[in-house]
């Protein structure tokens, strides 16, 4: 077969620095050269079993998923990332939309699912194996796809994006000359492997010679700034919004931060206030803001941010930058293309193969007979001195701590719970719900209804019951007034 450019480069340092630390995971050291006999003995396994598999991969971040997912590209099949910590029925979707006909887990976890999957194959952590392999791989058809990732969906259901070993072959080429992690660099991994973001942690870092280091702990999570100065962290990548959990629990200090040397930012809008407080105690750190939704494969803009940029007080964020080599973004405003604001439209070579459900991608896929595919990202930005500035969405998707949210899912989750007159709105990090019924309903029992079926991070913050919904003029939900209700119930429960 083609060998994926990921592939090749871990081929490439595990034989030029074979003793050097490929994984630290939960104070275990793996080689490149342990990690990559792993990845060859879990793919001929992966391949006796079935060839051309879907392997649903449900995991943590640690050193199975990360040998599973490489394994599954050498064994040519495709994989579908799903974090342990979903609700059991959300994975069961995910699995049984995915199609997945071998599933990876914990071997605590087993017995369980072989119940709810009888027919499918498994393998755990106990199928590891780091004895030496044949470097060689057999020439066969692989599949197009190198994953699925499932994000939220407007119809209260897991949306899978469908991502080409092309695609991915593109993003990990353009990581790894523009991240500039060096060989035994100790790299962060925060983002659970649903989040896309994680793509560029695992890969960026895997495929240049770099030591991954996941926070896994609560401890870890709680206390960012804490985790890299004790793990030594060089290269850290983020959601800007993992600053202010380190600013809020006041561990943004030159001793915590002391070993950093670069942070890449996605996932949701950097602020310059953030920015301002990274370099009053780190004036030489390098900061990359990036940009991009999980259809376009993690991120397809980019910007080295500077001083200068916090000069200019016209915008609280700071520009998502210019796209990436092979991408290409228009603005479309009013059907007509726009050079100072509109719709960001993305072209290109990291655009996905569209959605698992064909149906799903009406509005979004589009086809050019110049260009080849684009998607239309539902992103508005404005343009102010040639740089691109986020300003809002022009949907019902919001960005809460970097992940992708579609009220209307949390919305369709409260209607099928029992509440009938209902609407979903966020703000300032917040997801607020509000209805009309006449019935009053328990906050602490939909939460636990919930928590059986969305994410623990889409579970409304608040719930308040008004007596009817606010109008505009043009008889639409009027969103500001609901912002202020909002803000007025919240202000009388603190």
């Amino acid at each position: 077969m083609k060998t994926d450019y990921s592939l090749k480069k871990l081929f490439q340092i595990s034989k030029k620095f074979p003793s050097t630390v490929a994984v630290r995971d939960s104070k275990k050291d793996y080689t490149y050269k342990t990690f990559l006999n792993m990845v060859l003995n879990i793919s001929k396994k992966i391949s006796f079993k079935r060839k051309n598999s879907i392997i649903a991969i449900i995991g943590e971040k640690n050193i199975l998923s990360y040998v599973s997912m490489f394994g599954a590209l050498m064994s040519g099949s495709t994989y579908i990332p799903i974090s342990s910590n979903l609700p059991i029925k959300r994975i069961i979707k995910i699995i049984n939309k995915g199609k997945a006909n071998i599933i990876i887990c914990n071997s605590e976890k087993i017995d369980f699912y072989k119940k709810l999957f009888p027919k499918k194959f498994f393998f755990t952590e106990k199928n590891l194996s780091a004895k030496e392999s044949d470097y060689k791989i057999a020439k066969k058809k692989v599949n197009k796809l190198a994953y699925i990732i499932f994000t939220s969906g407007s119809t209260g259901e897991p949306k899978g994006v469908c991502v080409s070993r092309e695609s991915l072959d593109h993003y990990v080429k353009w990581l790894n000359s523009n991240f500039n992690i060096k060989k035994g660099y100790n790299c962060s991994q925060f983002p659970e492997i649903s989040f896309d973001l994680s793509v560029a942690d695992i890969y960026g870092t895997l495929c240049s010679g770099g030591t991954l280091i996941p926070a896994r702990t609560a401890y870890e999570k709680l206390f960012p700034g804490r985790f890299i100065k004790n793990k030594k962290i060089n290269f850290l990548v983020c959601v800007p919004s993992l600053i202010d959990v380190i600013k809020s629990s006041s561990d943004l200090t030159k001793k915590n931060l002391k070993s950093l040397k670069s942070i890449f930012f996605c996932g949701e809008a950097l602020l310059k206030s953030q920015v301002e407080s990274i370099f009053k105690i780190k004036k030489d750190i390098r900061i990359i803001n990036a940009y991009g939704p999980t259809e376009a494969t993690v991120s397809c803009t980019h910007k080295e941010v500077c001083y200068k940029d916090l000069k200019d007080k016209k915008f609280h964020s700071i520009s998502i930058g210019v796209p990436i080599p092979g991408m290409e973004i228009k603005l479309l405003d009013n059907q007509k293309f726009s050079k100072k604001k509109g719709e960001i439209i993305i072209y290109g070579s990291q655009i996905a193969e569209g959605y698992l459900n064909k149906k799903e991608n009406r509005n979004k896929f589009f086809y050019s007979k110049k260009k080849g595919f684009y998607y239309k990202t539902g992103d508005y930005v404005v343009v102010h001195k040639n740089e691109m500035y986020f300003k809002n969405r022009i949907d019902n998707q919001v960005k809460i701590k970097g992940h992708r949210i579609e009220l209307d899912e949390i919305t369709s989750s409260l209607i099928k719970y029992g509440i009938k007159k209902i609407h979903t709105i966020a703000f300032d990090n917040k997801i607020v719900a509000f209805y009309t019924d006449k019935k009053k309903f328990d906050k602490k029992s939909i939460d636990v209804y919930l928590r059986n079926n969305i994410p623990e991070y889409m579970i409304p913050n608040y719930l308040f019951k008004i007596k009817k919904f606010p109008l505009t003029q043009n008889i639409k939900l009027n969103i500001n007034s609901l912002i202020q209700i909002a803000k007025k119930k919240i202000n009388v429960q603190r």
